[in-house]
């Protein structure tokens, strides 16, 4: 019997990826990966000629040399990803990718065809190498209008011999030269967080535990607009990774989530005029006002979350743009 691999670390799998040969030496296994008629995943073997393999394989390259020059961050709702950062998260807790890389990885994949094509849209294309000794990597492309030629949108047009005559949508395949997501040694690897989340099912997650932290923190407030504020928590990436900042907050600080009080925070906005938040009424009865416009959107949800700040050097209040708290003398 074969041991369990050891398991490894971030940055090992990406060491283990820079030890692969030059990809466009190894095997290259392309397929499209559909939604299944009965729930989770299909992928179909798309079939190529060997320039297009050759072009494939290059590009695949160029995003693991992309991958190596990166600094690695660790996945979190509330984390953005800053230039030159790569963000990363274990396989096994990232929801649907699981499914996906093993009907990826199955053997003797149905070839992809118009009728394949036809059964539903494709959710991304998977180029899939393994090395001579086991080792596998995968690189993804996520969908988008640009993987098929839509009928409502364009007309195809091919020449055979001079002459010009109509395509089917489903003969063509257009890729973006570079992938989005690189899956090698138990870890993804991703540069853009809100198409990961969408592609491999963090969104309904999210969404999920956005609404019960709205609900926790807002169930003693009064706000005019709570359920447009709601809606917009629970449907907007920047607005649920912000919930899931202030479920941090109240998860670690059970005095964080006790301050959240009505009296308590009108009596911090009347003090600081700069929040620019609206209050209307009068005693018991005043209440927020939520402003869905652009500027104003987050005001709230700043509040919520504590990141407004007094500075005890200058004197100066500021907005907080990430928080990490000290520990009190």
């Amino acid at each position: 019997m074969t041991p369990p691999a050891a398991a490894v670390d971030a940055p090992s799998a990406v060491q283990i990826l820079a030890s692969f040969p030059k990809l466009t030496d190894v095997g290259l296994s392309f397929t499209a990966v559909l939604p299944a008629a009965a729930g989770g995943f299909d992928a179909y073997g798309i079939n190529l000629t060997a320039a297009a393999q050759q072009d494939i394989s290059q590009i695949a390259e160029t995003t693991r040399s992309q991958l190596q020059d990166a600094t690695l961050l660790a996945y979190g709702p509330a984390t953005l990803i800053p230039p030159q950062h790569c963000m990363y998260i274990a396989v096994s807790d990232a929801a649907n990718l699981t499914a996906i890389e093993s009907a990826v990885r199955k053997q003797d994949l149905l070839s992809f065809t118009g009728e394949a094509a036809a059964m539903a849209n494709i959710k991304m294309l998977a180029a899939s190498f393994t090395a001579s000794d086991g080792r596998q990597v995968t690189f993804y492309r996520i969908a988008d209008n640009l993987l098929q030629v839509r009928k409502a949108k364009w007309l195809g047009l091919v020449q055979q011999n001079g002459v010009y005559g109509k395509v089917e949508p489903a003969d063509i395949l257009l890729i973006r030269t570079d992938f989005e997501v690189v899956v090698v040694a138990g870890y993804a690897f991703f540069w853009k967080k809100a198409t990961f989340e969408r592609a491999f099912g963090f969104l309904d997650q999210l969404k999920a535990e956005s609404l019960a932290t709205f609900n926790s923190v807002t169930i003693s407030l009064k706000i005019d607009g709570i359920e447009d504020l709601r809606k917009a928590c629970t449907s907007q990436p920047q607005m649920m990774a912000k919930m899931s900042s202030i479920k941090r907050s109240m998860d670690t600080d059970p005095e964080y989530a006790a301050a959240m009080t009505m009296p308590r925070l009108i009596d911090y906005v009347k003090q600081h005029p700069h929040v620019d938040i609206a209050i209307v009424g009068s005693g018991s009865g005043r209440r927020f006002v939520f402003d869905p416009s652009p500027a104003r959107r987050f005001q709230l949800l700043k509040l919520l979350d504590d990141d407004f700040l007094h500075s005890v050097l200058t004197k100066r209040d500021y907005e907080a743009g990430s928080k990490q708290q000290t520990v009190a003398d």
